[in-house]
C-alpha cells in the first residue's frame, strides 16, 4: 500500500487541510514535492562527495549521475580548474586548439581563407580575438560542426588546404617566422600582453594603448627594445625577454601561463570588450566594491572587488567572472 506519511507531515507542518474529495490529488502534489527535496539532497550529497575526492574522475562520476544537477556549472569549472575540461566545452576546445601550436603564418592563412569563404575576421593580424573566433563560429555552424570557434586539426588542415600543423618548434631557427612561432609557444594570455606592453611603455618603447592586442605600434616597441638590449629585432618577444622586460620595468614578470587557472580561462573565453571591463568595474563600485580603477583593466583592484562580491554572492570567490555573474552583476545594478 502506498505510503503518505512524508506528505502528511508536510501537510501538518504547514498548517494545510484539505477537503476529503481532494485529498488524494493533493497528496500527490506534496508527494512530488517531496520527492523534489529528496532528489535535491541526493544531488548536494554527490557534488559534496565530488569535492571532498577533488579528481576529475569523481566530477565526471557526479554528472553523468546529475546531468542537470544543480551543481552543474560548479563541477565542469572544477574539471576545468584540474585542467580536464568537460568534453565539447569551450574550455575543452580551446584547449585541443592550444596544443596545435598553429605558427602565426598559419593563423594570418586562416584568417584570409575564412574571408574569401565570406566570413568576416576584420583583419588579418593572426590576432585571433572576438570577431575571428565568431568567423571560425560561423564556418563550423555551416559546416554542421560544432560551433565552438576554436579549431580541431582537422579543420585548420582543411582551411589550409592539407598544410600540415606543427607544434612551435624551440625558437633555435633563425628568422621571423621562428619567432613569431616562439612567441606564440609562450600560450601569453589577454593580461600578460596588456602587462608587457605597460612595462615597455614605461621603459619608453611606446605599444600604444594597453589592450593585449599586439599590432604594428606594440610590435615596433618590442622591435625597439630588442634592438636597444642588442637582441635580433624581430618584434616577437621569448621567454627570456619578457622575464628582462619586467626586470627592467622594476616589476615581476607576468605570471606563466600555467599558473592560469580554469576561472581564468572562463572569463577569457567571455571576450569582455574594452567597454564592457569598463562598464563592470563601474557597475561593481556601485554596488559597493571598489576597483580602485575603471579603465577596462582588471589588475589587483578589480580582482579584489569581483572576489569581495563573489563571497558575498555566497560563491566560489576566485576574482574572475563568469558569464552568469556578468550578468548578474548588471541585473543587481538595473541592468
Amino acid at each position: 500500500m502506498r505510503s503518505f506519511t512524508l506528505p502528511l507531515a508536510l501537510m501538518a507542518g504547514l498548517g494545510l487541510t484539505a477537503p476529503v474529495a481532494a485529498q488524494g490529488d493533493f497528496e500527490d502534489v506534496i508527494g512530488g514535492i517531496a520527492q523534489t527535496l529528496i532528489q535535491q539532497e541526493l544531488d548536494r550529497n554527490a557534488y559534496i562527495a565530488a569535492q571532498t575526492a577533488n579528481t576529475p574522475a569523481a566530477y565526471r562520476d557526479y554528472l553523468a549521475k546529475f546531468p542537470k544537477g544543480q551543481y552543474r556549472v560548479n563541477a565542469e569549472r572544477a574539471l576545468e580548474r584540474l585542467g580536464a575540461p568537460v568534453e565539447g566545452s569551450a574550455a575543452a576546445a580551446a584547449q585541443i586548439e592550444a596544443r596545435l601550436g598553429i605558427s602565426f603564418a598559419q593563423r594570418v592563412a586562416v584568417q584570409r581563407e575564412l574571408t574569401r569563404l565570406g566570413y568576416r575576421t576584420y583583419g588579418t593580424d593572426g590576432v585571433w580575438g572576438r570577431n575571428t573566433r565568431s568567423a571560425i563560429a560561423g564556418w563550423q555552424r555551416d559546416r554542421g560542426d560544432a560551433a565552438t570557434g576554436y579549431v580541431t586539426e582537422a579543420q585548420v588542415r582543411l582551411l589550409l588546404r592539407g598544410a600540415v600543423v606543427t607544434p612551435p618548434d624551440d625558437g633555435t631557427t633563425a628568422g621571423t617566422l621562428s619567432a613569431a612561432q616562439t612567441e606564440a609557444g609562450l600560450r601569453l594570455t589577454r593580461t600578460q600582453r596588456v602587462t608587457i606592453q605597460r612595462q615597455l611603455s614605461d621603459l619608453g618603447y611606446d605599444a600604444g594603448v594597453a589592450d593585449g592586442l599586439w599590432g604594428s605600434r606594440t610590435r615596433t616597441a618590442i622591435k625597439g627594445w630588442q634592438q636597444a638590449n642588442r637582441r635580433a629585432a624581430t618584434g616577437y618577444v621569448t621567454a627570456a625577454q619578457v622575464r628582462l622586460i619586467a626586470q627592467q620595468a622594476g616589476s615581476a614578470a607576468p605570471p606563466a601561463d600555467d599558473e592560469v587557472n580554469g576561472a581564468a580561462l572562463e572569463e577569457q573565453l567571455l571576450g569582455l570588450t574594452l567597454d564592457e571591463r569598463v562598464d563592470v568595474q563601474r557597475r561593481l563600485r556601485r554596488l559597493g566594491y571598489d576597483p580602485l580603477r575603471t579603465d577596462g583593466t582588471f589588475g589587483a583592484g578589480t580582482r579584489r572587488a569581483i572576489g569581495e562580491w563573489q563571497a558575498d554572492e555566497g560563491v566560489e570567490a576566485t576574482g574572475y567572472l563568469t558569464a552568469d555573474q556578468v550578468r548578474l552583476i548588471r541585473v543587481e545594478t538595473g541592468g
